[in-house]
């Protein structure tokens, strides 16, 4: 293992050095004196249309959930009611 992790370490410090040693200017440095072949304004501020899992999910799991604890609630009452009556 630690013949594996030496290896390993050794191919990476021959490889660096071997990048580094290319000469003329990199590739970051070009692309940020060119300009664009289209320009894009993004001054017009277009709303975005939400995403079709917000306008129908969303919504549909709210419902069903809100029928869910009022089914419960209305079905807990009746038990409960069922169960315990007070006589007098």
């Amino acid at each position: 293992m630690k013949r594996l992790l030496a290896l390993v370490l050794l191919i990476m410090a021959v490889a660096v050095p071997a990048q580094a040693a290319t000469v003329g200017p990199s590739t970051v440095a070009q692309q940020a004196q060119e300009e664009p072949a289209v320009v894009i304004d993004d001054s017009e501020g277009l709303p975005e249309e939400a995403a079709w899992t917000f306008r129908f999910l969303v919504p549909t799991l709210l419902a069903l959930t809100l029928a869910l604890v009022a089914g419960l609630f209305f079905r807990y009452q009746r038990g409960f009611k069922g169960r315990y009556r007070i006589r007098q």
